[in-house]
């Protein structure tokens, strides 16, 4: 695959809700991830893949697994795209068309 240059990086950087690294690092981990394992994937402090879970789990791609430290991919969105498909189809399409 190749790689988006520097100007399509940071468009996405600057639009969506996670730096492309994350995005990567989600699309790479299993459907049943920990903190630990974002953090991996993605290269970043856990600190800071904690925050991104937190903003993931707001978002509804991911759902906590109970008295469990690990979280979990919905069936439907395994890569960001997936996700991103979605919240497209659902919400954003229905917005603009007033509904």
């Amino acid at each position: 695959m190749p790689r988006l240059n520097e100007e399509l990086i940071r468009i996405v950087n600057l639009s969506m809700p996670f730096p492309d690294n994350v995005i990567a690092a989600y699309s790479r981990l299993d459907p049943v991830f920990t903190s630990g394992d974002l953090s991996r994937e993605a290269g970043i402090p856990r600190s800071t893949a904690k925050y991104y879970i937190k903003k993931m789990l707001e978002l509804h791609m991911i759902s906590k697994i109970p008295h469990k430290k690990k979280y979990q991919k919905y069936a439907n969105a395994y890569l960001f795209s997936d996700w991103l498909t979605d919240l497209i189809r659902l919400a954003i399409r229905p917005l603009e068309k007033g509904e």
